[in-house]
C-alpha cells in the first residue's frame, strides 16, 4: 500500500464522532506508514483473541462485581500469562509506538500499552480509557457501580497495571518534569481516541527527528495533520522539513500559511526569512 493510500485510509478511519473512532484500528493503519504491507485484520484478531480469553477468565472467576479483583484478572492475563511489559531496555526505539510491534513482541511504552490495555478491556465491556498525564499515559477503570471519582481505579499500564493514587500520579509527573510543573486536575481527564493517536504520533515524530530520520518524521506529520488539519505548528514543522529535503514549492506553501495565520509567533522572524529565501529559490527555478 502506498503512503497516499495509507493517508486516505487513516482519514476515513478517524473521520467519525470523537468517541467512536476505533483506536486500535486507527493505530494499526498509522503503522502502515512504516509497514506498508501490514495485515491489519490479523492484528485486530489478536486483540479479539485476547479479549475472548479475558471474557472466559472473568466469567470463570466471577469477579466483575469487584473492581480490584477484575483488574487483577486483567493484569494476570496481560502481564503474567501473555508477557506484556514496558520496554525499559529500549524505551526510545520507535517500534514501541507501532501497535503491530507491541502485539508481536509484547512490549511497548505507556501510550502504546494503554491502547492495548483499553482495547482489550473495552471489548469485554469494561469501561477502561487512557488518561493523558504529561509524559506518561495511564488508564482509568470506571466500574459499572461507580458513583464518584473515588470509585474509579487509575492504572499504570507501563508498570504491570499497578494501582495509582492521585499522589502517585503527581509523583510520576514530578519525576519526569520536576517541580516546575504544578499538577492540574485536567491531567487526570480521559483521552478521546484522536488525542491518544496524537500522543502516539507526536512521540514518533520526536523520535525520528532525534535520529535525523526526516523523511519518516515528515510522514508522521502528514498523519498528524489528518487528525488536526489546522495545527499550524505541525504545518510549520512540515514546511521546515520539506525545505531541508529540497521540496521548495511544498515548503513554501506550508510556511506561507504559518506566516499568514501566526503573525505574532515567537519564531515568526525566522520563518519569514525562510519564506523569503524560498520565494527567491522558487522564482529562480521557474526562470531556469
Amino acid at each position: 500500500m502506498s503512503f497516499e493510500q495509507t493517508l486516505d485510509t487513516f482519514r476515513t478511519v478517524t473521520a467519525g464522532p470523537a468517541d467512536e473512532v476505533p483506536l486500535a484500528r486507527a493505530a494499526l493503519v498509522a503503522a502502515r506508514a512504516e509497514y506498508p504491507d501490514l495485515d491489519i485484520d490479523s492484528y485486530e484478531q489478536r486483540l479479539q483473541d485476547i479479549a475472548e480469553t479475558l471474557e472466559q477468565q472473568l466469567a470463570r472467576s466471577n469477579v466483575r462485581d469487584n473492581a480490584r479483583r477484575t483488574i487483577m484478572t486483567v493484569n494476570q492475563l496481560l502481564y503474567r500469562e501473555l508477557g506484556f511489559r514496558g520496554n525499559t531496555e529500549h524505551y526510545e526505539d520507535p517500534r514501541n509506538l507501532y501497535l503491530n510491534y507491541v502485539l508481536g513482541e509484547r512490549r511497548g511504552i505507556p501510550v502504546s500499552l494503554a491502547i492495548v490495555y483499553a482495547e482489550v478491556c473495552q471489548r469485554v465491556g469494561l469501561d477502561v480509557k487512557p488518561v493523558g498525564l504529561p509524559g506518561h499515559v495511564i488508564c482509568r477503570f470506571r466500574p459499572d457501580d461507580a458513583e464518584t471519582e473515588e470509585d474509579e481505579l487509575l492504572l499504570d499500564v507501563f508498570a504491570y497495571g499497578r494501582l495509582l493514587t492521585r499522589n502517585d500520579c503527581q509523583s510520576l509527573v514530578r519525576n519526569i518534569f520536576g517541580s516546575r510543573i504544578a499538577f492540574k486536575d485536567y491531567y487526570l481527564a480521559s483521552l478521546q481516541p484522536r488525542q491518544v493517536l496524537q500522543r502516539l504520533l507526536h512521540n514518533l515524530k520526536a523520535g525520528y527527528l532525534q535520529r535525523g530520520e526526516e523523511e519518516r518524521a515528515g510522514r508522521i506529520i502528514d498523519l498528524l495533520l489528518v487528525l488536526f488539519p489546522w495545527d499550524l505548528d505541525e504545518i510549520r514543522d512540515r514546511g521546515m522539513l520539506r525545505e531541508r529535503l529540497g521540496d521548495s514549492a511544498a515548503a513554501l506553501d506550508d510556511l506561507e500559511q504559518y506566516v499568514q495565520y501566526r503573525p505574532g509567533a515567537r519564531d515568526i522572524q525566522l520563518v519569514s526569512e525562510t519564506v523569503k529565501s524560498l520565494r527567491r529559490h522558487v522564482r529562480e527555478s521557474d526562470d531556469a
